[in-house]
Order: C-alpha cells, then structure tokens, then sequence
C-alpha cells in the first residue's frame, strides 16, 4: 500500500491499473462531473474480513470512499452535508462509536495536519481557501487546549456527539 501512495504522489494521478480496481474511480470515468453525479461509494477495507490487517498483523478498520450524490438543482450543504452523508453511511456499513472524516483533498501519506494547504485553488482564491492570514497570523495552529484548530477535517468523531 505504501508504494501505491507513493506512485499516485509522484505521479499526481491515479494509475490505470489501480483506477480499474476500484468502483470509486472506474464512475468518474463517464459523463459526470464533480457538481452532477450519484452517490458512488466503495468499500476500501473491510474491516470484518479477517484478512484485512496491517504489517504487524493487527487488524485494520473499515475505510470507505463515498462521493455523495450532487445536482446542480439542489443545495448539497458542504461540509455540513457532506458529514449527515458520512453518518448515514457509515451507521450502515459499520455503525462503530468513532468516525474519521477525511476530505478528499487530504495527502494520506504525509504526517503534517497543520496547516492543512490546498493545491487545487482558483487563481484569484475566491474562497480564502489558502488561509494565510489565519495559518500565519491570527492563531499560529492552536486553540486553547494546545491542541491544532479543528478546520473541518481530519478528525475523529464520536458518533453519539454527532
């Protein structure tokens, strides 16, 4: 796995042969666009399956990819619907007490989560995305327990708090 994330860095794309494996990436090869398109999940690992462990053979959780489904016509909500899709979801395949959300933007293989950069931005950052004033100035990366600030994502939830 280590070396598929390291490909897919280097190359900034997914290989062909690792895109065919996976329904996630074989839907966004038709008429679809990031703005319309049915919801598509894929299981990644099972956490169930026995087989579905780490190098030092303990086992790994349930890790799933879900682009929930959008329309031009409808309000998809951002981060707030993107995380009822994750609940609704993920108390179907697993309902487990802690969830992880992860934005699809995340580097899995880089150990940084603070500040989290964007390299996806428009030209002029309509939205603020690159949060220079906030990252370097206003809160150098800590709230008031020490910790890095919540930016919604890379976090664990609990789900009863959710």
């Amino acid at each position: 796995m280590k070396k598929r994330i390291e490909t897919v860095a280097e190359l900034g794309r997914i290989p062909d042969d690792i895109r065919k494996q996976h329904k996630g990436f074989l839907e966004w090869d038709t008429v679809l666009s990031r703005r319309d398109h049915q919801t598509i999940l894929q299981i990644v690992i099972d956490g169930r399956d026995p087989m579905a462990v780490d190098s030092e053979e303990q086992p790994l959780p349930t890790l799933v990819y879900l682009a929930r489904e959008k329309r031009p016509q409808y309000n998809h909500h951002f981060k707030a619907g993107a995380m009822n899709a994750l609940i609704r979801v993920s108390s179907r395949i697993s309902n487990a007490p802690i969830i992880l959300n992860v934005d699809c933007d995340m580097y899995s293989n880089n150990m940084d989560s603070f500040p989290q950069n964007f390299d996806n931005l428009t030209t002029n950052d309509l939205y603020g995305s690159s949060f220079d004033v906030i990252n370097k100035v206003e809160l150098h990366g800590m709230d008031n327990n020490g910790g890095p600030l919540y930016i919604g994502t890379g976090c664990f939830h609990r789900r009863e708090t959710l």
